[in-house]
């Protein structure tokens, strides 16, 4: 029996910027008793407003909820949106919990804020997971060189992603911290979008890698 659940990654931009979808199907694999991540939707939208962008989380949301349905198992719930938090995002976010589009029939929302340096905690206060983008990438880079992610290959924004990956490399920041970033002049919105929901699955849904991050809140 799989058990399965969609994983909805969202990188807010302003509204001369990208914003980014990415949708993971989560995997439960018996055969090495660890999570496997299927990106099977990815998207970028600009010059949108906000209200627009928020109807398109809902409406993606719906979908992939009643594709659920054809999963043998879903105990994680979901859909779960895995969202960038960072300055705009938060009235988005707001906007979200307020109106409860994602705290009923196992939704979850799990708003995350980049950080510098290489710094990860959950903020008991705004309900945030502050992580530094070296966390988040790291992530990512770990998962693929252990094959426990992979895409489908006719994604029509996969190149895009590819260049984004390219781009990111370390660098020692002024308080002598590794960073790890684009290139200057770079995008990274659909790594971000993709990234995202990769480091909530294995903190909050790995029972390998599960870190304390506080209780959970009402609207989660």
């Amino acid at each position: 029996m799989a058990t399965k659940c969609y994983l909805l990654g969202c990188d807010l931009g302003k509204s001369l910027d990208y914003t980014s979808f990415a949708v993971i199907e989560m995997v439960y694999d018996p055969e090495i008793k660890d999570l496997r991540y299927h990106l099977i939707g990815l998207d970028r939208i600009k010059g949108v407003d906000y209200p627009v962008i928020v109807d398109l989380i809902e409406k993606a949301a719906d979908s992939l909820e009643k594709k659920m349905h054809l999963y043998d198992s879903y105990p994680y719930g979901g859909p779960i949106l895995c969202m960038d938090a960072s300055g705009l995002g938060a009235p988005i976010r707001d906007y979200l919990k307020a109106h409860n589009s994602f705290n009923q029939k196992g939704r979850r929302i799990y708003p995350v804020v980049f950080t510098g340096g290489e710094a990860a905690r959950y903020d008991t206060v705004t309900h945030n997971y502050n992580i530094s983008k070296s966390i988040i990438i790291g992530n990512f880079l770990s998962l693929m060189q252990h094959r426990r992610f992979d895409y489908a290959p006719d994604l029509e924004a996969l190149p895009l992603l590819m260049k984004e990956i390219e781009s990111f490399k370390y660098h020692l920041t002024a308080s002598g911290h590794t960073g790890f970033d684009a290139e200057q002049g770079a995008h990274d919105d659909l790594i971000c979008a993709v990234c995202i929901p990769l480091i909530i699955g294995e903190w909050r849904y790995n029972n390998h890698q599960k870190m304390k991050v506080g209780p959970k809140p009402s609207w989660m």
